[in-house]
């Protein structure tokens, strides 16, 4: 404990030493205690691998290994849930376990990307130091030139198993098939969205070509500590797992701290890292790809600091940046290290944690949202399985796939067999295995690259569409990187280095028509949520901007960015009309939806009706990632956790405008005002306070050129839904290369706009519209009301006893800033100080503190 003690005092000492008077950057400083585990006593275990474990771990035999052991015999597929990284041993030791069956067993493990191919290597290449026996292992991936085909285990990205493994079955890799006896798939649950639709495809082909070659694979899985995995599983390999806890093993104490890092948490990570490391740590600092990128330069070339994507082995763990989920947070906090710090920035759902940082260690487990079945990857899949063995009507029926093999044999792209049964195989037109990636629908990835720092990174193709505009900061919604150029052409984005804390967001245009409701049903207070298949129509025409110590502004672009999708949506019948400008709405939700489940903040993109008042929310990915069905289902679970994120952004200049439209039409569905929770407090911690909405209002216009809403200037090369009447929906890529050879076949054909119940139904009447804005109208100005004065309560000194009569007089025109010149309405006087009710010309009636705020008089006499 000693260690521990150390290590907390070190971090207090850096805290004081960047605390502004009260505020301090540490709001959360806890010692998790350690736990001793479980050791098996009842369960039998062949000697052999009991004693190959003690001397590779020095650790007993767990339960769980034991269990996952059987499960495996029985031929039962398992996934090993922990919140311990650690459980990838396991995996290690059950493979040893599958390969001593025969010597000519073999074991492919599925990395999710390259990162994670090359460290599961090192930590299989370490056991092999500590072991008698040597096992032959290789990686496989895209850009490795040489591979071992002759290795018993073959560690493989999906990519790799997609365009080597699988295709080159029959020859190169005959003898890793013919032997296949099981598949790893460590950290499954990264397998979220066309991810997993994408997993679910490669098992089936994994599993037939296995079969073809006499091989019976078993399937055995770890995961993260989330909430009812087995739904989410059993869509992967369209039967049952068994789900096997895997928490029974030690754990040492640790010391959790979160810290306040706002607009400068990428100096803050460096900073602490390079502070610790004189301090004789070492110290490993989680970030992903971009965060890397932008934290490299920083921290420099430090013998005694790691930066990237994958858990290492450190003194301490530094996370940049809230880690995705709450149940990924905790496995940081399990991975062994002496202590674990969290540096929050400026995400919506970062600064809601800021309020509730108790949620990381008491909040529920994350939810694991099922992967949706997408029709573009099911196409993709079923043309190259063809490839790799004729098509079967044995595996259309178990694939699930027939309507679609009948409409891609219908559109020339698969060719039945002259036999007595049926077969098909690809046409030959194209290459069927050309642009894939496991983060896009159809169609390649997005590359990412840089000269200083030199980066080449693969990101999703929905950033690209969104948020990737020349000038936009990447990551999204935090910055640290500035796209300097835009390829369309190429599919790919060039970077710069940028350190001024700068953040943008996408002002939109769109437009939504819903092909298909699939359901409906009632939500709080008779308001009405339903979901469905939608065709959605974006224009990104600009952006917001905000830098620390200016306001913010908006900035047109050049050539507006155009796309269109079709794609599952969830949307909510909203009782009150909104003004929204920019599209600048519902992010608060779907950064609340990161908070519950497995996704990332640009996974669903939040588009208004004005005109029927809907808010519709798309699942970004052409096809859908699954996450629509899923918020339809948990609304009312999700709706308070985005209200808390809306107030939690009242007080960033940035996100205000949309803090204060998120909250009125959060607050019509809830039919209620939700109460704001306790601040909690923490040892040697001091919570910053919150500032006034009011005082905090900044002005766009004022602080530069706004982004004018432009007709589009041009049409896209390529549309997601062609012009043409195809049989299928082809999804637009706003990179030509990226474009999928194949055309995937549209599951529905319905019109554009069927008559839906939701439709249907009759329009409020204006009597009934008008009370619920005046309810709305009434709620804001109670909440309003309680800010100010919480905010007087936290901020205001007494003024002095003898300075009680008002400085303005009603009808004086005054310059207050940020706000401009205004008209004094009303003054008072409020626990012995001044406070004005001021009309502004851009921001109507405003409570104004004069203490607080630069206010003035103007001499209308000198026509001022």
């Amino acid at each position: 404990m000693f260690i521990v003690q150390s290590i907390r005092d070190i971090i207090q000492a850096i805290a004081r030493q960047r605390t502004r008077g009260e505020n301090t950057p540490l709001i959360m400083l806890r010692v998790l205690d350690e736990a001793s585990g479980e050791r098996i006593s009842h369960l039998p275990v062949d000697p052999q691998l009991a004693q190959a474990w003690l001397a590779y771990s020095g650790e007993p035999f767990r339960p769980h290994q034991a269990h996952a052991l059987a499960a495996l015999r029985r031929g039962e597929p398992a996934a090993l849930r922990s919140s311990s990284p650690h459980v990838t041993a396991t995996l290690q030791l059950l493979a040893r376990a599958a390969l001593a069956e025969s010597p000519r067993a073999t074991v492919i493990v599925l990395a999710f990307d390259d990162e994670h191919a090359h460290a599961l290597y090192v930590s299989f290449e370490s056991a092999n130091q500590s072991l008698p026996s040597h096992l032959r292992a290789s990686v496989t991936t895209t850009s490795a030139q040489q591979v071992d085909p002759f290795a018993r285990i073959v560690i493989a990205t999906p990519e790799a198993l997609h365009g080597r493994v699988l295709r080159y079955h029959a020859r190169a890799w005959g003898m890793l098939w013919n032997g296949l006896s099981l598949i790893l798939i460590p950290d499954v649950h990264r397998y979220t969205g066309v991810a997993g639709a994408h997993l679910a495809d490669l098992l089936m082909r994994a599993h037939r070509v296995a079969v073809a070659h006499g091989a019976a694979p078993g399937f055995l899985a770890s995961l993260i500590n989330v909430h009812d995995p087995a739904p989410a599983l059993n869509a992967l390999l369209g039967k049952s797992w068994r789900v096997i806890d895997a928490d029974d093993g030690p754990r040492t104490a640790t010391v959790v701290a979160v810290w306040q890092g706002g607009g400068a948490w990428l100096r803050e990570t460096a900073e602490l890292a390079t502070v610790l490391r004189r301090q004789s740590y070492r110290v490993h600092v989680l970030c992903d790809a971009l965060e890397r990128a932008a934290l490299a330069p920083a921290i420099g070339d430090a013998g005694e600091i790691t930066v990237g994507p994958e858990i290492e082995p450190a003194q301490v763990l530094v996370c940049a940046g809230f880690p995705g989920s709450i149940s990924a947070c905790r496995r940081l906090l399990a991975a062994g290290h002496q202590a674990v710090i969290v540096v929050i920035g400026e995400r919506p759902q970062e600064q809601a944690l800021v309020r509730q940082v108790s949620m990381i260690l008491e909040g529920p487990p994350t939810m694991w949202p099922v992967p949706s079945a997408n029709a573009y990857v099911l196409a993709q899949h079923v043309v190259c399985a063809a490839s790799e063995l004729p098509l079967s009507a044995a595996d259309v029926d178990a694939w699930g796939c027939a309507e679609v093999v009948q409409r891609m044999s219908a559109n020339g792209q698969l060719v039945e067999l002259p036999d007595d049964e049926p077969l098909w195989i690809p046409s030959g037109d194209a290459d069927p295995y050309a642009e894939f990636s496991i983060l896009a629908a159809s169609g390649g990835a997005i590359t990412a690259r840089s000269e200083q720092p030199r980066i080449r990174e693969r990101l999703d193709p929905t950033l690209f569409e969104r948020w990737a505009y020349a000038g936009a900061a990447l990551p999204p919604g935090v910055g640290g990187l500035r796209v300097v150029l835009r390829d369309e052409e190429e599919g790919s984005i060039s970077l710069r280095l940028e350190t001024s804390g700068r953040r943008t967001y996408p002002l939109r245009r769109g437009n939504v028509t819903i092909r298909d409701v699939h359901d409906e049903r009632g939500l709080l207070r008779d308001q009405r949520v339903a979901w469905g298949r939608v065709v959605a129509q974006e224009t990104i025409y600009g952006w917001r901007e905000a830098t620390p110590g200016a306001p913010p502004a908006d900035v047109a672009l050049n050539a507006p960015l155009e796309s269109r999708w079709v794609a599952p949506a969830c949307w909510f019948e909203l009782p009150l009309a909104l003004q929204v400008q920019g599209q600048f709405i519902g992010w608060c939700l779907t950064a609340a939806v990161t908070l519950r489940a497995l996704a990332s903040f640009t996974d669903l993109v939040p588009l208004y009706d004005h005109e029927r008042r809907r808010l519709f929310f798309v699942d970004a990915q052409p096809g859908g990632n699954g996450l629509a069905q899923w918020l339809y289902q948990h609304a009312e679970d999700v709706l308070p956790i985005a209200y808390d994120v809306a107030l939690a952004c009242r007080s960033d200049p940035l996100l205000e405008p949309l803090s204060r439209v998120d909250q009125d039409w959060l607050l019509a569905l809830l039919g209620r005002v939700p109460v704001e929770p306790p601040r909690r407090s923490e040892p040697a911690t001091h919570l910053p306070p919150v500032a006034s909405p009011d005082e905090r209002r900044q002005s766009n216009a004022a602080s530069g050129s706004p982004a004018v809403d432009p007709q589009p200037r041009r049409e896209r090369r390529e549309a997601r839904i062609p012009a043409a009447p195809p049989p299928v929906d082809k999804p637009q890529s706003s990179a030509g290369k990226r474009a999928s050879a194949q055309q995937p076949p549209d599951r529905q054909s319905a019109p554009e706009t069927p008559a839906t119940p939701a439709q249907a139904q009759a329009t409020p009447s204006e009597e009934a519209s008008a009370d619920v804005a005046a309810l709305i109208e009434r709620l804001r100005r109670q909440r309003e009301q309680r800010e100010r004065s919480k905010n007087r309560e936290m901020h205001v000194q007494p003024a002095p006893e003898t300075d009680s009569e008002p400085r303005f007089t009603t009808g004086e025109r005054i310059f207050c800033l940020p706000f401009g010149d205004g008209e004094v309405l009303e003054s008072r006087i409020e626990a012995g100080r001044e406070v004005l009710v001021v009309r502004f010309p851009d921001y109507g009636e405003l409570t104004i503190d004069p203490a607080l705020s630069l206010v003035r008089k103007i001499d209308t006499s000198q026509g001022l």
